[in-house]
């Protein structure tokens, strides 16, 4: 798998300074940091079960709109924009709400994880649309949970939700997919 990695704030050894670490938290958020730190856990997970054919793009920023696409996996079988959290503790993925469960009560947390990944994957397909990209198939929307601590019970998310666990397995479901295109185009509409 191909990886072009354009985080800001890193050096060109991909390290992120105490000062570059303060910078991107005071742009960013306060989860910018540890999301970086999942997302390097997920890629690496997905690096050693897909092969050459795919092309991960991290953390690319779309112009005009100026929004942080997390990750952005074009391989044979379409385009994927991933959303990687952190969380941990007990959640619900119930069509487009993002629930916390606490109790056994589950009630809307207060950033909708479901919302956020939506929006992004539709950000990119409206991008590509500009570009004049015509995609057989719309940009699919996944949610992964890095963090083994994380439980989510889904009900038809609006999303595809996927857990620690379940990654080499993710992986192993776009190796399935039956190809949409080859890898020269991938790799050109990655560029």
């Amino acid at each position: 798998m191909k990886i072009i990695d354009k985080t800001t704030f890193q050096d060109a050894n991909g390290n992120i300074s105490l000062v570059a670490r303060v910078q991107g938290t005071l742009k960013y958020g306060i989860n910018w940091f540890p999301e970086l730190e999942a997302q390097k856990i997920v890629i690496a997970q997905l690096d050693r079960s897909l092969e050459k054919g795919f092309v991960l793009i991290r953390n690319f920023t779309l112009p005009n709109i100026e929004v942080v696409i997390p990750l952005i996996l074009i391989g044979p079988g379409g385009v994927s924009v991933i959303y990687v959290t952190q969380v941990k503790g007990q959640f619900e993925a119930k069509g487009d709400q993002w629930n916390i469960v606490n109790n056994g009560r589950p009630q809307p947390d207060r950033i909708n994880l479901i919302d956020i990944v939506l929006k992004r994957a539709r950000a990119v397909q409206k991008y590509l649309e500009t570009q004049k990209v015509n995609l057989p198939t719309p940009v699919e929307a996944i949610l992964i949970a890095s963090d083994p601590g994380a439980h989510i019970e889904s009900m038809r998310p609006a999303a595809r939700v996927v857990m620690s666990d379940a990654i080499k397995q993710f992986a192993g479901s776009l190796l399935q997919v039956r190809p949409i295109w080859r890898s020269d185009f991938i790799y050109n509409l990655a560029d």
